[in-house]
Protein backbone atom coordinates (compact mmCIF):
# COMPACT_ATOMS: atom_id res chain seq x y z
CA UNK A 1 0.00 0.00 0.00
CA UNK A 2 1.99 3.25 -1.06
CA UNK A 3 2.25 5.85 1.58
CA UNK A 4 -0.40 8.52 -0.76
CA UNK A 5 -3.21 6.04 -0.14
CA UNK A 6 -5.79 7.68 1.69
CA UNK A 7 -6.86 7.56 5.48
CA UNK A 8 -10.17 6.08 5.84
CA UNK A 9 -12.16 9.02 7.03
CA UNK A 10 -12.74 7.59 10.87
CA UNK A 11 -9.19 7.16 11.42
CA UNK A 12 -6.11 9.54 12.50
CA UNK A 13 -3.46 10.03 10.29
CA UNK A 14 -1.11 8.70 12.99
CA UNK A 15 -2.80 5.93 14.15
CA UNK A 16 -3.22 4.60 10.31
CA UNK A 17 0.25 5.09 9.86
CA UNK A 18 1.48 3.50 13.28
CA UNK A 19 -0.93 0.04 12.38
CA UNK A 20 0.41 0.35 8.47
CA UNK A 21 4.04 0.46 9.90
CA UNK A 22 3.54 -2.26 12.32
CA UNK A 23 2.02 -5.12 9.48
CA UNK A 24 5.14 -4.09 6.86
CA UNK A 25 7.57 -4.53 9.50
CA UNK A 26 5.83 -8.01 10.26
CA UNK A 27 5.99 -8.42 6.30
CA UNK A 28 9.42 -8.00 6.44
CA UNK A 29 10.44 -9.91 9.00
CA UNK A 30 8.45 -13.24 7.16
CA UNK A 31 10.24 -11.99 4.45
CA UNK A 32 13.48 -12.09 5.49
CA UNK A 33 13.10 -14.98 7.07
CA UNK A 34 12.16 -16.60 3.56
CA UNK A 35 15.22 -15.22 1.89
CA UNK A 36 17.13 -16.58 4.20
CA UNK A 37 15.80 -20.42 4.62
CA UNK A 38 15.67 -20.68 0.85
CA UNK A 39 19.60 -19.51 1.09
CA UNK A 40 20.57 -22.53 3.07
CA UNK A 41 22.17 -25.52 1.29
CA UNK A 42 19.67 -27.69 2.83
CA UNK A 43 16.08 -25.63 2.78
CA UNK A 44 13.42 -26.68 5.30
CA UNK A 45 10.15 -26.51 2.61
CA UNK A 46 7.76 -26.87 4.99
CA UNK A 47 9.38 -23.95 7.15
CA UNK A 48 9.19 -22.22 4.06
CA UNK A 49 5.59 -22.74 3.32
CA UNK A 50 4.64 -22.05 7.20
CA UNK A 51 6.47 -18.16 6.26
CA UNK A 52 4.38 -17.74 3.01
CA UNK A 53 1.24 -18.42 4.23
CA UNK A 54 2.14 -16.05 7.15
CA UNK A 55 3.43 -13.34 4.91
CA UNK A 56 -0.08 -14.06 2.73
CA UNK A 57 -2.05 -13.24 5.25
CA UNK A 58 -0.54 -10.27 6.85
CA UNK A 59 -0.48 -9.38 2.99
CA UNK A 60 -4.38 -9.19 3.55
CA UNK A 61 -4.38 -7.65 6.99
CA UNK A 62 -2.71 -4.62 5.04
CA UNK A 63 -5.81 -4.59 2.48
CA UNK A 64 -8.02 -4.68 5.14
CA UNK A 65 -6.46 -1.61 6.97
CA UNK A 66 -7.54 0.16 4.01
CA UNK A 67 -11.51 -0.45 4.87
CA UNK A 68 -10.82 -0.57 8.93
CA UNK A 69 -12.07 2.11 11.29
CA UNK A 70 -10.66 3.49 14.30
CA UNK A 71 -11.17 0.59 16.40
CA UNK A 72 -10.12 -2.26 13.56
CA UNK A 73 -6.88 -0.19 13.38
CA UNK A 74 -6.42 -0.11 16.68
CA UNK A 75 -6.29 -3.71 16.88
CA UNK A 76 -4.30 -4.36 13.67
CA UNK A 77 -1.86 -2.23 15.63
CA UNK A 78 -1.57 -4.13 18.83
CA UNK A 79 -2.12 -7.70 16.62
CA UNK A 80 1.07 -6.95 14.40
CA UNK A 81 3.14 -5.17 16.91
CA UNK A 82 2.77 -8.49 19.41
CA UNK A 83 3.37 -10.95 16.75
CA UNK A 84 6.42 -8.67 15.61
CA UNK A 85 7.62 -8.93 19.76
CA UNK A 86 7.28 -12.65 19.71
CA UNK A 87 8.95 -13.19 16.23
CA UNK A 88 12.03 -11.21 17.07
CA UNK A 89 12.36 -13.18 20.68
CA UNK A 90 12.87 -16.23 18.64
CA UNK A 91 8.78 -16.89 19.24
CA UNK A 92 7.49 -19.94 17.07
CA UNK A 93 7.76 -20.25 13.25
CA UNK A 94 5.38 -21.51 10.91
CA UNK A 95 5.18 -24.92 10.21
Amino acid sequence: MPESEPVPASVGQVEFEAARDAVLAVLAFYAEQIDGEERRPEPDAALIAGLVRERTAYGTVLRELQRADAVGVERITRTARAVLARLEGGGETPR
